[in-house]
């Protein structure tokens, strides 16, 4: 069975409007981020993921909650995961 346009990359501002709340592959530069897009705009997406990042004080990692605003310019990429 498939789904025409699943996997297919967002282009326009109102697609990421509409699936906010959902988790995507985004490409901006040479990153790739996997994050939920938790607010969308004219002008730019708000990404929120967690990451694990080397403790400030002491040896080991840490699990960090991030979020980013990063602008639709910046994005070379993005793509709605889909999770059955």
């Amino acid at each position: 069975v498939a789904s025409v346009g699943v996997g297919t990359p967002l282009k326009m501002t109102r697609q990421y409007i509409k699936n906010i709340g959902r988790s995507l592959i985004v490409k901006v530069g040479n990153e790739t981020i996997e994050a939920l897009l938790t607010a969308a705009n004219e002008e730019n997406i708000t990404l929120s993921w967690e990451a694990r990042e080397p403790k400030k004080i002491g040896k080991g990692k840490e699990t960090v909650q991030k979020n980013e605003q990063i602008s639709y310019t910046d994005i070379k990429e993005a793509i709605v995961t889909v999770t059955f």
